[in-house]
């Protein structure tokens, strides 16, 4: 094929700035506060530095989608070649208004030339089908078809998050179906999932060692698969017990690991394990 095809993310997939390049993605930061300092997530300020933060702190912080500026001024960069083309995979509608921002942005440009996909993901799912996505650019698909297959692909997402607690969630405003938790919620480890683009509760689980036996039971019903992905928001060492057990259960599978970066870990709070697989096409 001439024409180029340039995959385009946002922050919230919790690529790595050094994974970003080797991979050839463009990742758009969205915005993380503290009060009146303000941060471009993994730009300005990385997950080892947001959570030293997060843990100092008086203020809880907030988050902001990018501007559609932000977006316009890399679509004229990516599109600076005629035959060029951009699919954008982006942090689900539902909790984030990112998406809104692509779509303004894409006006300025032929619609033809801009496939923006709703994943109704994030962090390790919406990571997975970045992945996935790159594949498919690889195997010789066009933008079109790319974009096609990860709006397909969207409902084959499991993302499941350990939570040390609500607190964060619920002061963020994205705590969804996940309310029904709130209250009464004292030693015990909530369980979570993204289904549907929002937060939905799973489980109330008396200790982390069982909310990983419930993620592990959970990452087997979605069997087979195509990727695996594990994150930890600044709890390495109970990432280490996650990684052996899926690890274990999952011998032919190469998870994906990382941080949930600042903007995620605004809403997860320290102490989180995040689990996303990608059923098998």
């Amino acid at each position: 094929m001439s024409e180029l095809i340039h995959l385009v993310t946002d922050s919230t997939a919790d690529i790595s700035p050094s994974d970003a390049d080797a991979l050839g993605v463009h990742v758009v930061p969205l915005i993380v506060r503290f009060g009146e300092q303000q941060f471009r997530d993994g730009v300005d300020i990385d997950a080892d530095q947001f959570y030293t933060k997060l843990e100092h702190s008086d203020v809880h912080p907030t988050t902001s989608q990018p501007s559609p500026d932000a977006f316009a001024t890399l679509y004229r960069t990516l599109l600076a070649n005629p035959e060029d083309e951009v699919v954008g995979l982006h942090i689900s509608a539902k909790l984030s208004g990112t998406l809104q921002s692509a779509t303004l942005a894409a006006q300025e440009f032929d619609p033809a030339r801009i496939h923006l996909v709703d994943t109704e993901s994030v962090s390790g799912g919406l990571q997975l089908l970045v992945r996935a996505a790159l594949d498919d650019i690889r195997a010789g698909d066009t933008a079109a078809v790319v974009a096609e297959k990860a709006s397909r692909r969207r409902s084959k997402v499991t993302i499941l998050v350990l939570l040390d607690t609500l607190t964060y969630l619920h002061r963020g405003g994205r705590i969804g179906r996940a309310q029904a938790f709130v209250g009464g919620l004292l030693n015990v480890k909530p369980l979570i999932a993204v289904r549907d683009g929002e937060v939905v509760p799973l489980a109330r689980l008396r200790s982390r060692s069982k909310g990983i036996d419930m993620i592990v039971d959970q990452v087997r019903g979605c069997a087979p698969l195509r990727s695996l992905a594990e994150f930890h928001a600044a709890a390495a060492e109970s990432m280490v017990d996650l990684e052996a057990r899926l690890g274990a259960a999952f011998s032919n599978v190469t998870a994906v690991l990382g941080r949930i970066g600042p903007v995620v870990g605004a809403y997860s709070g320290p102490g989180g394990l995040g689990v996303a697989c990608l059923g098998a096409d």
